[in-house]
């Protein structure tokens, strides 16, 4: 896995921004693969964890400038972590104990991939109810027959959330190049997106979760193993249906 390294610019940049956040910012970004305007970033911003339509951050992956490139490969599998500003040490795994997250009860998170720069997204992973939390990995497999993409300004792995305690919808991607196969397809699964006034859409729609804000009971056993299987390939179990994300609508 590559992953390109700040400069002293930026860390200074980073700084800056991490000591006028107020703790209390628990909401969540995805750390790895190291999304856009995170701390690790050339860019950094302090509503990189906000919801999609936050001030006006928009619809995909929040509108920021290209980040950190990670390569991954067909077949690989993806230990997806996440982060907020109440981590001052972004490379801790696990973070201390006791540290506070606002995951909002849990909900429903989704895992894709873009080769078009956030046109069309395909779905290679979900977690349902306990996603997310900073406390734990959230295992995904890229599909053992995606094709490459190789242009990190197009290919994009993104992470996005239906929170259970409030209609909001998060959506944070990474730049990443992908070393796939000759003739290969994409899952058809696609994204569920919900929330977004940007789209037309009324912020009425929640996702079945845990009720807590704490350190929750982690992936679901069943679930992993699905995630680090075939289920999302294309012509894998998932098809254009995937999981019961327990969406709701009020």
């Amino acid at each position: 896995m590559k992953i390109s390294v700040l400069g002293s610019s930026a860390l200074l940049a980073v700084a800056s921004i991490l000591s006028s956040v107020p703790t209390t910012f628990g909401h969540i970004a995805m750390s790895f693969p190291p999304g856009q305007a995170g701390p690790w970033s050339n860019d950094p911003s302090n509503q990189v964890h906000a919801w999609i339509g936050f001030e006006g951050k928009k619809f995909p992956c929040g509108g920021y400038k290209r980040g950190p490139v990670t390569t991954l490969s067909a077949g690989q599998m993806v230990p997806v972590r996440f982060w907020n500003f109440n981590i001052h040490n972004y490379k801790q795994f696990p973070p201390p104990k006791g540290t506070a997250q606002a995951r909002h009860g849990g909900g429903a998170c989704e895992f894709s991939l873009s080769y078009d720069a956030g046109k069309t997204w395909h779905v290679i992973g979900q977690y349902t109810k306990s996603c997310p939390d900073i406390y734990y990995e959230w295992p995904v497999k890229i599909p053992s027959n995606v094709p490459s993409c190789s242009d990190p300004d197009k290919c994009l792995f993104s992470f996005s959330w239906t929170a259970f305690a409030t209609n909001q919808f998060y959506h944070h991607c990474a730049n990443v190049k992908i070393n796939g196969v000759k003739n290969g397809l994409l899952p058809v699964l696609p994204m569920k997106v919900v929330d977004v006034k940007q789209l037309n859409q009324k912020m009425n729609v929640h996702a079945l979760g845990q009720g807590s804000d704490s350190k929750g009971n982690g992936p679901d056993a069943r679930q992993v193993k699905l995630n680090l299987s075939e289920f999302f390939a294309c012509k894998g179990p998932a098809g254009k249906t995937g999981l019961d994300l327990g969406l709701v609508s009020v």
